[in-house]
């Protein structure tokens, strides 16, 4: 049996729920880390942290804590090529679905490598601030926290992006024609 995009888009699809409910369900994952932290959500899924948000996080998780998020955010250097995947593909299905919108689906691809890579390098930094403690290492702190607001930006961006792309009909999109008037045309506002 051949595989098509559909298919595999749909793959992706389950295995990034899957990634997603084992962050946040399994024993260790964001909610019991939310519970050591009285209540605060972690970094990585909090755009705009300082490295004071996240040295006080980590002192609230405590030894345990910490390395259940040292574990995780090993998970979540598979997780960034899953959901990339999956949004460079939805990226590409809708630009063969909708045509006039290729340029649009372009950036929802563009946005998917984005948030990946922010992801990656997120994790490395992360990772990197672990590995000193109990020495602070305000840079790549900082560093880390710029990555998971621009991951953020990257995967909101990607989402809407993908939405609009989708929920616009085929051929139905408006160029402005001569002297005011408005025709329809294949060409799309989206093109670049």
């Amino acid at each position: 049996m051949a595989i098509n995009e559909t298919l595999l888009a749909q793959v992706l699809g389950i295995v990034t729920l899957g990634f997603l409910g084992g962050f946040w369900f399994l024993p260790g994952g964001v909610l019991a880390l939310r519970r050591r932290a009285l209540g605060e959500l972690q970094v990585d899924v909090r755009p705009g942290y300082s490295p004071e948000t996240l040295y006080r996080l980590l002192q609230l998780y405590g030894r345990d804590g910490i390395r259940s998020f040292r574990h995780m955010l090993m998970a979540d250097m598979i997780f960034p090529a899953v959901y990339g995947a999956l949004l460079f593909l939805l990226g590409d299905l809708a630009a063969a679905a909708h045509p006039a919108a290729a340029g649009a689906a372009s950036i929802v691809c563009a946005m998917a490598i984005a948030a990946a890579c922010f992801d990656y390098i997120e994790n490395i930094f992360l990772l990197y601030v672990l590995r000193r403690l109990p020495r602070r290492q305000a840079f790549a702190a900082r560093a880390a926290g710029i990555c998971t607001t621009l991951k953020m930006l990257s995967i909101v961006a990607a989402l809407g992006v993908l939405t609009i792309v989708s929920l616009s009909p085929a051929g139905r999109l408006i160029a402005p024609g001569a002297a005011g008037t408005q025709r329809a045309s294949q060409d799309s506002i989206w093109t670049f």
